[in-house]
């Protein structure tokens, strides 16, 4: 878990709070940091830091630039600094992040993407693709052979 003193910082910041028996339909965008206890389903942004606690649930992506998870995400994460994942939390969804932690017991089923500020944006299908069957794998091995060719002309210098 993060230590106290950043708990207590980031706690300290929160402007908004989606209550445990609340639900929310749609998308949410904050400047500040946000907590979430209740149910939303529709993408949650913000500027500042984002906290799903244990009762807190999200169908959707999320964005932030510190993230903790204690309760449930089906959608990407994206975050400009740190995630943490606690051992009550459950992420289904790709996460891009500078930093990753994941707490014993909890779950994460998805790619992750960490210290890639110069990527690409995970790699989206459109419907025609996945209904023919053609997904992007030339871009996939472009991008590989390039990541490639970066190490190897490190080494040269």
């Amino acid at each position: 878990m993060l230590g106290k003193k950043t708990t207590e910082q980031i706690n300290a910041k929160i402007s908004s709070v989606i209550g445990s028996d609340m639900v929310v339909e749609g998308d949410i965008k904050a400047k500040e940091a946000v907590r979430v206890e209740g149910s939303v389903t529709g993408d949650v942004e913000t500027e500042g830091a984002l906290i799903i606690s244990s009762t807190g649930k999200v169908k959707g992506n999320v964005k932030g630039s510190n993230i903790i998870i204690g309760g449930s995400v089906e959608g990407d994460l994206t975050s400009g600094g740190r995630t943490e994942v606690a051992s009550t939390g459950k992420v289904i969804g790709n996460i891009r992040t500078k930093s990753l932690i994941v707490d014993e017991n909890a779950v994460f089923q998805g790619q992750c993407i960490m210290n890639a500020e110069g990527l690409a944006p995970l790699a989206q299908t459109t419907p025609e693709q996945t209904a023919t069957g053609q997904e992007n794998q030339p871009q996939e091995t472009d991008r590989a052979s390039e990541q490639d060719n970066r190490k190897d002309n490190k080494w040269k210098k």
